[in-house]
């Protein structure tokens, strides 16, 4: 009897164990995927993204040209409009008030987010790429595609509205296809990542601060900003390989990694808000998970997976809301899909009581 009691109880604390485990591994769980393109498999979701508040999703599309508002809780689809042609890039403006939808149409789109009514037609000179809004004003940041000039020379402007007016207040030429922007959270800096390079502008007058290569031409899909603003991460082709991930620390120029686990293109990689992890996806069937201090401890070929996730088709787009608790993927097959972000810190249930005790007490003093 002895014999069975110890044996149910060391079995009990294994499966307590277990759960423990299971309870701080860091993982991403899928909640709902929704059909966003309704071309499907012919059909692609070039973009996706959270509103500012996180109650909300954003898609623009590849073939059927449609921009969806969609609640994040369930996915339910509470508008939808439609562009001459496909588009690239969407985005929230930092009150929840608008979104944009740059286009192969030589134009960007903003739409009152309540009710998906066009609010104001931006016209451009070629088709958009990249586009972001700045984190707090009303400053929008677009990104044209590459256009040749008679002497051979290229040239690719990176255009800066101001909303709601919609005026042009500034023009830059960053000389190729602008494929994505990206602010620091204080809007100190903007990041421009496209074809052959990553450069930094200093927003107070738009100079160009720095000019970020591996030494050869890169055909550069995604990047941005460290949440801390130190560093800069982006994902290209170019070289030997078919996609890599470069790591720099932008003020020196100083490149401190450059890594693929996967041998194939990755589109995306956003930064985890709380700067510990960096995901990346692409034309891979998984969504990867890394720790920022293993990317940097490890060497290039020895950095070790933290997370990997069957995402299915091929991700174009990953995003994750303003604190990092769900992540948001946007699909070739034409899916959007919504992930739940399981990390690995054991005390955080302890550290939001202690957070509501502190409010709780606050609130009594005054």
């Amino acid at each position: 009897m002895k014999r069975t009691i110890i044996f149910l109880y060391l079995s009990f604390c294994t499966l307590l164990n277990a759960q423990q485990y299971l309870n701080h591994q860091l993982r991403l769980e899928p909640v709902w995927a929704r059909v966003a393109d309704a071309l499907g498999e012919p059909g692609s979701v070039e973009s996706v993204e959270f509103s500012p508040d996180g109650k909300y999703l954003v898609s623009g599309t590849k073939f059927d040209n449609s921009v969806i508002m969609w609640r994040t809780s369930d996915g339910a689809e509470l508008w939808r409009q439609y562009t001459a042609q496909e588009i690239e890039r969407v985005g929230w403006s930092p009150d929840n008030k608008y979104v944009a939808a740059g286009s192969e149409d030589y134009r960007t789109t903003v739409y009152d987010a309540k009710t998906g009514e066009v609010f104001k037609i931006l016209k451009h000179s070629r088709g958009i790429d990249g586009l972001t809004w700045s984190n707090k004003g009303s400053l929008l940041v677009t990104g044209e595609e590459k256009m040749e000039m008679d002497d051979g020379s290229l040239q690719g402007w990176i255009r800066i509205f101001d909303l709601p007016s919609g005026k042009e207040i500034k023009a830059l030429d960053f000389g190729n296809t602008i494929n994505e922007l990206f602010f620091t959270q204080d809007d100190r800096y903007l990041l421009a990542v496209g074809h052959g390079a990553v450069k930094v502008y200093r927003a107070a007058d738009w100079s160009l601060l720095q000019t970020l290569t591996p030494g050869y031409f890169v055909t550069f899909t995604s990047g941005m900003f460290s949440p801390d603003g130190e560093h800069v991460i982006a994902v290209g082709q170019g070289g030997t390989s078919r996609g890599n991930i470069y790591l720099w620390k932008w003020q020196s120029g100083e490149l401190l990694k450059t890594f693929n686990h996967t041998g194939k293109k990755i589109e995306s990689i956003a930064w985890h808000p709380n700067g510990r992890y960096i995901a990346h996806a692409g034309h891979d069937p998984y969504i990867y998970v890394f720790r920022v201090a293993d990317i940097l401890e490890y060497g290039n070929d020895t950095i070790p997976v933290a997370h990997k996730v069957w995402a299915g088709d091929n991700s174009e787009y990953i995003d994750f809301n303003a604190d990092g608790s769900f992540l948001a993927s946007a699909h070739q097959n034409g899916l959007i899909k919504l992930w739940v972000w399981m990390g690995e810190e054991s005390d955080l249930n302890a550290r939001r009581h202690q957070w509501i005790k502190t409010q709780q007490k606050d609130a009594e003093e005054k």
